[in-house]
């Protein structure tokens, strides 16, 4: 059983890394294909607003970043009034032989989620807006449950901010909403949370992790925890970490853009069992964590 570790030389990638200009690099979505890592970057350009570029690696440690965004908001065409002001925090989820993207799209009209599909990474199809705002947080199960696609969100609600599922006939109409998790109270998830990855199948359930935010004296904290959901009714909570499983504690982790924060949205089960986990800190960077789907899965299971 192996704790989470955090790598030691982090950040793994930061803008220095980037071959062209940008504000800041963070929040990838991660997928492996063939033995080889990709990470769906979010690209902060000079005007503020973000762009996807693609970052690659043969150990999933030293990536090689892209010579510019493979994906902007000008790429929407139809839908571009939802993300004129920048698409953001993508998830990649396999399905059917295909990528999935589900990722936050930003302008006047607020945050909704957006669906994308590709095979290469290099060409996409944009199916457009598959939430209302206020939406964001989106990860999709990478197979039907029950003859149906899956969903996670976090649709903003007064003052509610809960996860929230959903199922689809064919991944772009959805229905049959479900609240599926609420914050805690008086913990460290005690004001907002949202899913931080695509779920991953195992023998006990669907693990996926998720962030948890409290707010303090000084503003926010953002913290990594897990929740294990059941395999065959994805809206039922077998278990959770009553603990977060990666906080703040580097500088490069608590000084940035948004302090305090440490934000994933991507992850890679190996098949010994490992997982990677990418994580962003303080909206500046990406970063490295390792640990087992066995210590996670025990995690959510524990009495």
């Amino acid at each position: 059983m192996k704790e989470v570790i955090k790598y030691g030389n982090n950040p793994i990638l930061t803008k220095e890394n980037v071959p062209f200009h940008v504000n800041s690099i963070f929040n990838a979505g991660a997928v492996r294909i063939n033995g080889k890592y990709f990470l769906l970057c979010r690209t902060e350009m000079p005007n503020g607003r973000s762009s996807f570029t693609l970052a690659e690696s043969t150990d999933g440690i030293n990536f090689k970043v892209a010579n510019g965004p493979c994906l902007t908001p000008k790429d929407h065409k139809e839908c571009f009034s939802y993300v004129e002001w920048g698409i953001e925090d993508p998830r990649i989820t396999p399905v059917n032989g295909k990528y999935y993207l589900t990722y936050t799209g930003y302008s006047k009209y607020e945050p909704l989620v957006i669906l994308t599909e590709t095979s290469d990474f290099k060409k996409f199809t944009i199916h457009g807006p598959i939430s209302e705002p206020a939406n964001k947080d989106c990860s999709l199960f990478p197979e039907k449950i029950n003859g149906l696609y899956w969903k996670v969100d976090r649709p903003v609600a007064m003052e509610r901010r809960d996860i929230w599922i959903s199922s689809s006939p064919d991944l772009v109409h959805w229905g049959s909403h479900k609240v599926l998790m609420e914050p805690t109270a008086g913990t460290w998830e005690n004001d907002k949370i949202g899913s931080s990855s695509n779920p991953i199948k195992t023998e006990e359930g669907w693990l996926m992790l998720y962030h948890g935010v409290r707010e303090l004296t000084f503003g926010a904290m953002y913290k990594i925890g897990v929740v294990l959901l059941d395999l065959e009714k994805p809206w039922i909570v077998k278990g959770k970490t009553s603990e977060p499983i990666i906080v703040p504690d580097y500088n490069f982790e608590r000084i940035g853009d948004v302090g305090n924060v440490v934000f994933s949205n991507g992850w890679v089960l190996e098949p010994d069992g490992e997982i990677k986990i990418y994580y962003s800190g303080a909206d500046l960077n990406i970063c490295l964590a390792t640990t087992t789907k066995d210590h996670l899965l025990s995690l959510c299971l524990e009495k």
